[in-house]
């Protein structure tokens, strides 16, 4: 069965469809369907107990989130990886998420992400972060962030920030299982301390250091995955062809897309 642990989706359905929409996308951010895998609606529909009508509901939900895509060929398939995506979430974040340093917060928020930036401190400070410590502190410094989008009053804005973050935490998912290379845990704490203390200009700098270095990470270890999947593509073809070896464009086995 797919995990059923998932956040909510910014266009709610409603009942199972709902429950189905939620195990997708926590599949999806997890990597258990990996980038590129195709989805077949009738397996699905065995898997939830639901019509095909309703599981094509929560797949074009997912789709208009940027999670899955179809073609009339290919039907539905989770979205491949490139850097295309990768420098859309990118430039999306930079435009939105600064709209979290200006939101007005009682003394209940204040003491909510006090109690998170503590949280989120103490673990980031342990000598050793292994086994379920980084998710943990990952979902401590999602709290932060979805605690500051829930004070927005924008339900539509703080939907368009629940997909950014979760596509985004889908691709760091993907490549920190396929390299020894993780990325490095923002300190969300010192972003939660300059907001309680009225410092917007060092909150706002937080937020462009963080997003470029998950820029940066996610761009190298694309590059890289490109540059494996085409040296060995070229090399068996020049082993079964007997002709210099050539970099080739197209989608790897891994459901990433390289680009020329």
């Amino acid at each position: 069965m797919l995990d059923q642990d998932a956040y909510n989706s910014p266009i709610p359905p409603q009942g199972k469809g709902e429950t189905a929409e939620r195990a997708l996308r926590s599949a999806i951010v997890h990597c258990v369907l990996a980038p590129g895998e195709r989805l077949s609606e009738a397996e699905l529909a065995r898997e939830f107990g639901l019509g095909r009508g309703a599981v094509r509901a929560a797949l074009a939900r997912l789709q208009a989130s940027g999670f899955v895509s179809s073609t009339a060929r290919s039907g539905w398939q989770v979205t491949s990886v490139s850097a295309a995506e990768i420098r859309e979430l990118s430039a999306a974040r930079r435009q939105l998420e600064p709209l979290l340093c200006s939101v007005s917060l009682d003394d209940a928020d204040r003491a909510r992400l006090h109690s998170l930036a503590e949280m989120h401190m103490a673990l980031v400070q342990r000598q050793e972060l292994s086994g379920d410590m980084v998710p943990t502190i990952r979902k401590c410094e999602r709290d932060i962030l979805e605690t500051l989008a829930a004070r927005l009053g924008m339900p539509i804005v703080a939907g368009w920030l629940t997909d950014l973050w979760d596509r985004s935490i889908r691709l760091v998912n993907f490549f920190e299982a396929r390299a020894p290379v993780k990325l490095t845990l923002a300190n969300r704490s010192r972003f939660v301390e300059a907001l309680i203390d009225g410092r917007k200009a060092d909150a706002l700098s937080h937020l462009a250091a963080a997003n470029t270095a998950l820029e940066t990470y996610l761009l190298d270890r694309f590059l890289e995955s490109e540059a494996m999947v085409g040296n060995k593509r070229a090399a068996r073809r020049a082993a079964e062809k007997g002709k210099p070896l050539r970099r080739q464009a197209g989608k790897s086995p891994m459901g990433v897309r390289t680009e020329r």
